[in-house]
């Protein structure tokens, strides 16, 4: 009788356990999240984006079909001009099944805005955005492993100016933030406000370093030489710096020395 009881009691935990397994959905899952960050523009003080879905493609495998899957994202909209220098803001944060992460693909609102000393000015999406950005990501999403992607908004080349209107027409990379390497470093005096900027090859990204530091880093670098331009605000009378600098992949390249800007 013993035995019956013990071996009922066993067949009751396993069935609650597979039970449990099909409502879980962190069982053999990744964990996707998805991460705004920003490089900064200046003479604008806001730059408010309005994001309204994210969608993912992907595979079981590298050869199959793929499949287009709306995130759990309610929709919001995002001062992106923080999130610079290796901030960033956590948007989506859900469990996914484990395959290969294709492409992305954004659907913007009719609310983005920016902020400027003559006030605020209403973004007009561009119509070639209209029905949304698809941008390849390629990466796997392992079971049981944490996968975080960037959505990287150009913030400076991302709006434009016609016959008196305001266009939105976001300039964006999308990539997994263990991709490629960082680089991190100083540029002084904060009263040059300057301006950092990378080029290689077709890259070219900028940002404005912290006024309280002058720190400055850019995430998901290609690996290689970088060319690095620091420049000033025209009206301070301090002079350009031009250098170049390797990045590795899965390393933080600091700038050993400052970088200080002469007059």
């Amino acid at each position: 009788m013993k035995m019956k009881i013990t071996l009922f009691s066993a067949l009751l935990l396993m069935i609650s356990f597979v039970g449990c397994s099909k409502d879980d959905p962190s069982i053999n899952a990744t964990r996707l999240r998805i991460k705004l960050t920003d490089a900064p523009v200046l003479l604008v003080s806001e730059f408010n984006v309005d994001i309204q879905k994210i969608e993912i493609s992907t595979t079981d495998n590298t050869n199959s079909d793929e499949q287009w899957t709306t995130l759990d994202f309610k929709g919001g909209i995002y001062n992106v001009l923080p999130l610079s220098n290796g901030k960033s803001k956590q948007i989506v944060d859900q469990y996914f099944p484990s395959g290969v992460l294709r492409k992305m693909k954004i659907t913007f609102g009719d609310n983005s805005k920016i902020k400027t000393t003559d006030g605020e000015k209403i973004l007009i999406p561009d119509p070639e955005i209209k029905d949304g950005i698809v941008v390849d990501v390629h990466d796997n999403l392992y079971a049981n492993y944490i996968t975080s992607i960037m959505i990287d908004i150009n913030a400076a080349l991302s709006f434009y100016e016609s016959n008196g209107n305001y266009f939105f027409k976001p300039v964006l990379r999308v990539f997994p933030e263990t991709f490629g390497g960082s680089l991190k470093g100083y540029a002084l005096p904060v009263e040059a406000e300057p301006v950092v900027k990378i080029v290689q090859d077709k890259d070219t990204l900028f940002t404005i370093p912290e006024k309280s530091d002058g720190m400055f880093q850019f995430k998901g670098l290609k690996e290689g030489e970088w060319e690095i331009l620091v420049f000033p605000a025209s009206n301070t009378g301090y002079r350009d710096t031009l250098f170049t600098d390797s990045v590795f992949t899965g390393k933080t390249r600091e700038l050993k020395s400052k970088i200080i800007l002469k007059k």
